[in-house]
């Protein structure tokens, strides 16, 4: 199962006013190039949560009793990104971009 997500500035802007992140580096480009980014970076519990919405989807209600989750953040993502979100039939999720893999871990039933 997957989903592709393009990415934009105002997903960054809504995601943090709902969770109250005010880190600059999502909100102020120029400061995140300033230190070697491509730009704003996305909130990891977005991508995180991209992957919940897969399993609930995969695993129908018994997700919500019986689910874990488990990932591992490894690139950032930036407006622009075609995000490609996956989890496959043994759990194995990921979130990967034209620039490569951001997230490895898995969503699984106990």
């Amino acid at each position: 199962m997957e989903r592709v997500i393009p990415q934009t500035q105002e997903m960054f802007d809504a995601y943090g006013r709902l969770n109250g992140d005010n880190d600059i580096l999502h909100y102020d480009d120029e400061y995140a190039r300033q230190r070697g980014f491509r730009g704003t970076l996305g909130h990891g519990l977005m991508y995180l949560g991209y992957v919940a919405d897969l399993a609930a989807r995969q695993y129908g209600k018994e997700w919500h009793y019986r689910g874990e989750l488990s990932v591992k953040f490894i690139a950032p993502v930036c407006p622009g990104d075609e995000l490609k979100v996956s989890l496959d039939d043994d759990g194995q999720a990921q979130c990967e971009s034209q620039f490569g893999k951001t997230l490895v871990g898995y969503a699984r039933l106990t």
